[in-house]
């Protein structure tokens, strides 16, 4: 019987360890990019799911094994949907909120004793999130999107005017919203296109002297 209690102290140790090193792995992608939920995050997510995992097992044996684990994805998803951030036309922070969801199931598979699952897993978390980065930045070259808001003086700069130069410059655009504030017109756009004919609209804009300032949000990968 004291055999049998070590090695099973032993075994939970062993996922313990290994948890604390695939969240740790996992969540230093994330904190190299500076996100919200970084590498001690992903660690601890991970150990958790794992430590509850194996909990679930031994309290609800033999007949419920699942009934505290069921509960990991609940607790997991309001974690998640505390980084993910709204601005005005953008939402930042769901490729954080799927790794948090990725470092419960990684966790989880960990207390389950599927290590080849779990290895697995993180190397497909690892492509996602580093390879197939440098995909999205090659699309976005080609076809890029970005939110413009400009402010300009309607009698010196007509909002046809504006929108005749996003033409002149070959790039797709949806007017948003329009609002006035006294003589003074704030138009929001969704523009699409080449990046390097965003950043020649850019130029163009910094140097007209009829549009009184403009701001630009990024589309997050």
């Amino acid at each position: 019987m004291k055999h049998l209690l070590q090695t099973i102290e032993e075994d939970q140790i062993l996922k313990v360890c290994i948890a604390l090193l695939i969240g740790a792995i996992l969540g230093l992608e994330r904190e190299y990019k500076r996100k919200a939920a970084g590498m001690r995050t992903m660690t601890l997510i991970c150990l958790s799911s794992t430590i509850f995992t194996i909990l679930s097992a031994e309290l609800g044996y033999p007949n419920s094994s699942d009934r505290v684990a069921s509960n990991i994805l609940t607790g997991v998803g309001f974690i998640g949907a505390g980084v993910i951030f709204k601005n005005d036309f953008t939402i930042d922070g769901i490729t954080t909120a799927a790794s948090i969801w990725i470092a419960a199931a990684l966790g989880m598979a960990i207390g389950m004793s599927q290590y080849v699952l779990a290895i697995g897993g993180l190397a497909g978390a690892l492509i996602v999130l580093i390879l197939m980065e440098f995909t999205e930045k090659s699309i976005a070259e080609i076809n890029d999107k970005r939110y413009y808001t400009i402010y300009f003086h309607e009698d010196k700069f007509p909002q046809v005017d504006v929108e005749h130069i996003l033409n002149t410059f070959g790039l797709k655009f949806k007017r948003m919203q329009t609002v006035r504030k006294e003589d003074l017109i704030e138009v929001n756009y969704t523009v699409r296109g080449k990046r390097s004919k965003m950043e020649r609209l850019d130029e163009f804009l910094l140097q007209n002297k009829h549009i009184s300032q403009f701001q630009v949000q990024l589309n997050p990968l």
